[in-house]
């Protein structure tokens, strides 16, 4: 007698489970993204680019060999910096006070700026790659739209983090090409 065998009955999973499923894929394939940023492009410290400390030179000898800047002025009082993390405290001195971030600030934001941009492209690529890797045949639907999702929220993480240093012009080509490669897609892949 010959063993006859029978197709494996498919269990359906409940509907909560695939979209936790989905939902996890988009935010950790972020999380991840993140994580490979950080390593290829560190995030500058301002520590690297002024010192932070306690002792505030009070005269202008040690001021300047300290690096930093003698503002002459004998009757206004020294300002306060609001941002304390980024700026240490500027102490008043009879004649004058000692600015520790004049000559630092500039290159660390700089260094900020520059980093940005690089990890604006970078998750541009990331989020391209992922949602091109949504669109093959994966054998998933659950994994396909959650690498298609996970990548256009990197373009949104991307953007938003760039957004407010790119020039317009900047700012119109990415919104062009954001546009035109999500019409191509639908167009492309998605006909009625």
């Amino acid at each position: 007698m010959a063993h006859e065998t029978q197709p494996k009955k498919e269990t359906k999973r409940p509907r909560f489970v695939r979209w936790a499923l989905m939902v996890g894929i988009i935010v950790i394939l972020n999380i991840f993204f993140v994580v490979v940023r950080g390593i290829l492009f560190p995030t500058p410290q301002y520590t690297d680019f002024c010192s932070i400390s306690q002792a505030v030179p009070t005269n202008q000898a040690s001021c300047v060999a300290t690096k930093g800047t003698w503002i002459q002025d004998g009757s206004a009082q020294a300002p306060v910096p609001t941002d304390k993390v980024t700026k240490p405290a500027i102490a008043p001195a009879p004649g004058g006070y000692c600015d520790m971030t004049t000559k630092c600030q500039a290159p660390f934001e700089a260094a900020q700026k520059s980093m940005q941009a690089r990890s604006f492209v970078l998750l541009v690529g990331l989020g391209l790659l992922a949602l091109i890797v949504g669109m093959l045949p994966l054998g998933s639907s659950i994994v396909s739209t959650g690498l298609s999702y996970g990548g256009v929220l990197a373009f949104v993480i991307a953007s938003a983090a760039y957004w407010n240093d790119a020039p317009q012009l900047i700012q119109l080509g990415i919104s062009a090409l954001a546009l035109g490669a999500l019409l191509y897609t639908g167009l492309k892949h998605y006909r009625d």
